[in-house]
C-alpha cells in the first residue's frame, strides 16, 4: 500500500517552543510538532519573536512574527489573521491548524472567510475555561474538526453545544526521562530499563523534603486552578492527626507568598519546602523521591503531571471531576477523591501502607506505557487528512 500524500499544515502560535518549558500546552505543541512530519504532515509555523526554541523542528518552516510572548487573545486576530490570510492567498497550506481555540481560532476562521477559501480549519482543544466556555464553544462549532486531548475534554465540548461529529480524541503522550531510554519507546521496558528504574527508585534523592515521614509532592504552577492550597491543607490535616509527613510544593506563581504565610500560621512551615520552578532533571528526581503525588487541580484537559508520576511508579491522590481520571487508573494506581483537604488526607492515610503503595506503583508504571507521543502524532495526522478529504 502506498503512503498517503504529504500535506502542509500551517498556523500562528503564541506559545514558546522552548525545550525547558513544562507548561502542559507548550509541551504538547513541542512534542507533537516534532513528530508530525514523520507522519506525512509538513508544517509552516508563525512563531513569536521570542519563541526560544534551540533547534528548528525537522520538516517545519518557521516564520517569525512581530508579536512577543504574552500576546492577549483579544489582540491576536490583528496579527494572526493577516498571517493566515497570506498563507491562503499564496496557496501554501492544505490546512490551517490552531493550537488554541480562543487564541487562534477566530483569526483562522476570519482569514478563511476573507480569502473565500475552502481550506479546512482544525483546532486543538485542551480544556474549557469556565470564563470563556460559551465563546470557545461558539468558535469550535465553526471549525471543520477539533482535536481534543481526552474524552473528558471532548465531552465538555459536546455538552457546550459542539457537534460530536466534529470532535476527535487524540490522547497526548509522555516524554520518558533519560534513564528510561533503554525501554522500547513507551512500550514494554527491557530488563536493563527495569533495572535502571529500580536502581533510580532505590537511590532516590530525598533531600528535598525538610522532614521525615511520608514524602508528599505537589508539582505545578502556583495558581488557583492548580490548587496548591489543597496540598498544603492536606499536610495541615495530616499533621493535626499525628501523621508524620512532609511536603514539597514545586513550581512558581502568584500564590507562593500566600501559601508561605498559611504554612507559618498553621505551624507546618518546617515540614514544607518551596523549591520554586524546577528543571526537567530535578522534576524527575522529585517524582522518584516522593511517596505520593497530590494533584488537586480542578481544571485539566489531560493531567500531564499525573501521567509523568505514574511512569515513575508514584501513586497519585487526585481531584475528581476532571480529565485527570484518564491519566491514571483510579483505585489501582492512585485514588480519585473530592477536592477537599479531609478527603485528600484520608486518601494519603490509606497510602501510608508501604505494601499498598508498592502495588499501586507497579500498576502505575504499566498503565503509563500507553501514553506515546508518536501514537498521538499519528492520530492527529489522520484527523488532518480527514479534514482535507472532506
Amino acid at each position: 500500500m502506498s503512503a498517503p500524500p504529504r500535506l502542509t499544515a500551517g498556523g500562528p502560535h503564541y506559545y514558546t517552543l522552548a525545550p525547558e518549558s513544562a507548561v502542559g500546552g507548550e509541551v504538547y505543541e513541542r512534542e507533537l510538532l516534532a513528530r508530525l512530519p514523520a507522519h506525512g504532515i509538513d508544517l509552516i509555523l508563525g512563531l513569536p519573536r521570542d519563541h526560544r526554541f534551540t533547534r528548528r523542528p525537522a520538516g517545519a518552516r518557521v516564520q517569525v512574527l512581530r508579536h512577543g510572548l504574552g500576546l492577549h487573545w483579544t489582540r491576536a486576530p490583528l496579527i494572526f489573521a493577516p498571517y493566515a490570510l497570506g498563507l491562503l492567498l499564496r496557496h501554501r497550506v492544505d490546512l490551517l491548524r490552531g493550537h488554541s481555540v480562543r487564541h487562534t481560532g477566530p483569526a483562522l476562521l476570519l482569514a478563511r472567510a476573507l480569502a473565500r477559501s475552502r481550506v479546512p480549519v482544525v483546532l486543538h482543544h485542551h480544556h474549557l475555561d469556565p470564563r470563556w466556555a460559551r465563546l470557545e464553544a461558539a468558535i469550535a462549532r465553526r471549525a471543520d474538526l477539533v482535536v481534543a486531548v481526552s474524552e473528558h475534554a471532548r465531552a465538555a465540548l459536546v455538552a457546550a453545544g459542539v457537534d460530536a461529529a466534529r470532535v476527535r480524541v487524540a490522547p497526548q503522550g509522555l516524554t520518558a526521562p533519560p534513564d528510561a531510554a533503554a525501554a522500547g519507546g513507551n512500550g514494554a521496558p527491557t530488563a536493563a530499563a527495569a533495572a535502571t528504574d529500580n536502581a533510580a527508585a532505590a537511590a532516590a534523592d530525598t533531600a528535598a523534603w525538610p522532614a521525615g515521614g511520608l514524602r508528599l509532592l505537589h508539582l505545578g504552577r502556583l495558581e488557583p486552578r492548580k490548587r496548591p492550597d489543597l496540598a498544603l491543607e492536606t499536610l495541615v490535616a495530616l499533621v493535626a492527626d499525628g501523621v508524620d509527613a512532609a511536603l514539597v510544593v514545586a513550581g512558581d506563581g502568584p500564590l507562593a507568598p500566600a501559601l508561605a504565610d498559611r504554612a507559618r500560621a498553621a505551624g507546618v512551615a518546617d515540614r514544607l519546602a518551596f523549591p520554586g520552578r524546577v528543571d526537567d532533571a530535578e522534576k524527575w528526581r522529585l517524582y522518584d523521591g516522593a511517596d505520593v503525588l497530590l494533584f488537586g487541580s480542578t481544571l485539566e484537559g489531560f493531567g500531564l503531571v499525573v501521567a509523568e508520576a505514574q511512569s515513575r511508579g508514584l501513586p497519585v491522590v487526585a481531584a475528581a471531576g476532571t480529565a485527570t481520571a484518564e491519566a491514571f487508573d483510579p483505585g489501582r494506581s492512585g485514588l480519585l477523591v473530592p477536592p477537599q483537604a479531609g478527603a485528600f488526607a484520608a486518601a494519603v492515610r490509606e497510602l501510608a501502607d508501604p505494601e499498598r503503595r508498592a502495588a499501586m506503583g507497579a500498576h502505575a508504571r504499566a498503565f503509563a506505557r500507553r501514553f506515546d507521543w508518536d501514537v498521538c502524532a499519528a492520530a492527529v495526522a489522520d484527523v488532518y487528512r480527514e479534514a482535507v478529504g472532506r
